[in-house]
């Protein structure tokens, strides 16, 4: 049975709702003149079943993956959703990084899956170490799951990384799933080209993705899995099982968009550069403690006088006090933390955010005075 998820609950009914919106971890989404053209393209295209295999395609080539690999999805969640059907089955284990995304487990829950963590330490800076993952598999354990850009540090885990992950599951007869959804981020796909994926990197690795959270596209939910060909096929079999095929607007739109990633990129890269930098100077500013991921759109703040203390409610009530809303920490199992993104707003929105921000009674009780 699929239980509900709390952070998407909680997200829908605060995320946008507020003056100040510090939470949100996408680019804005994408309307007016600059949706246009590829509502369209898309349009025009609407009743043409040649766009099935062309999105295939146009996944394919922005992954630098065989097409035979790519099976197109409703966004990154439904990606996650069929690369667990692909590859478990009930009583089956799944290894989940932690501090982490919540759905990663839902999903998995759904499905009769029993999940298991392993420790991403703020020691470490968050990053992976195989070496705990390999203490931490079992004999049952048949996938590993980890994001990238992570979720909610906003670390990147590196190849070689990825590559010695991918060899303790491997020895073990496991996979390794790669949510990427945030990956793009360091190099926008100017080209209409991302040349990271994960996939890549080794037979047994796994990766989902989309074109939402890094384009503005997120209402479109043109998202996809990457796989072997064999577990593929059975996110094919997947899709057939739940859906009988994806609707052909969803093709043609995203035939569309991929037309249109240039543009969107150059777009994306404006509304979020330069303001990681500001995040990063308040939280030291402050004394709290901070992920500091080098690229992207967010990262953990934690407060170090909070005493592991849950600082939902307080965010709640600041955020109809004040007006800026972050991310809970409680839904990423970091409850004397949050994470902030500055996606949403403009620079000097997103000072005043901060500036707000600041005023949380927790930070305000155990923070450094700001300089």
């Amino acid at each position: 049975m699929f239980g509900p998820t709390g952070y998407i609950a909680w997200a829908e009914r605060l995320f946008g709702k507020v003056e100040l919106d510090l939470a949100t971890s996408g680019i804005p989404v994408v309307n007016g003149d600059a949706l246009a053209p590829i509502a369209e393209a898309g349009a025009r295209r609407a009743g043409d079943g040649a766009c099935y295999a062309e999105l295939r395609a146009r996944i394919a080539v922005y992954n630098g993956v065989p097409a035979t690999e790519v099976v197109p999805a409703l966004g990154t969640t439904h990606g996650i959703f069929l690369a667990y059907a692909a590859l478990l089955s009930p009583g089956d284990e799944l290894l989940v990084e932690h501090p982490g995304y919540e759905p990663l487990t839902r999903i998995a829950e759904g499905l009769g899956v029993h999940v298991r963590t392993f420790p991403r330490e703020p020691a470490r800076g968050f990053g992976i170490d195989p070496d705990v993952v390999a203490g931490a598999m079992t004999p049952r354990t048949r996938a590993v799951v980890v994001t990238n850009l992570q979720n909610p540090t906003g670390v990147r885990t590196d190849d070689d990384t990825i590559r010695a992950l991918a060899r303790v599951a491997g020895a073990r007869g496991a996979h390794v799933i790669v949510d990427e959804v945030y990956a793009p981020f360091d190099a926008l796909a100017e080209d209409g080209v991302f040349h990271g994926s994960a996939r890549n990197l080794a037979p047994n690795v796994v990766a989902v993705g989309s074109l939402t959270k890094a384009y503005g596209l997120g209402p479109m939910r043109i998202g996809w899995l990457l796989a072997p060909e064999p577990v593929a096929a059975r996110g094919r079999d997947a899709v057939v099982s739940v859906a009988g095929h994806l609707p052909l607007v969803h093709a043609s739109f995203g035939v569309a968009a991929f037309d249109h990633l240039p543009a969107l990129s150059a777009r994306a890269t404006s509304l979020f550069v330069g303001k990681r930098a500001i995040a990063e100077d308040w939280a030291n500013a402050l004394g709290l403690r901070w992920s500091a991921p080098s690229e992207g759109l967010y990262g953990l703040v934690t407060v170090p006088g909070a005493g592991g203390k849950d600082l939902l409610s307080e965010i709640e009530a600041h955020a109809v006090e004040t007006g800026v809303l972050v991310s809970a920490g409680t839904f990423f199992g970091v409850p004397e933390g949050f994470r902030l993104s500055w996606a949403s707003c403009d620079e000097g929105r997103f000072r005043e955010g901060l500036s707000r921000l600041a005023r949380l009674p927790s930070i305000s009780a155990s923070a450094s005075p700001p300089r």
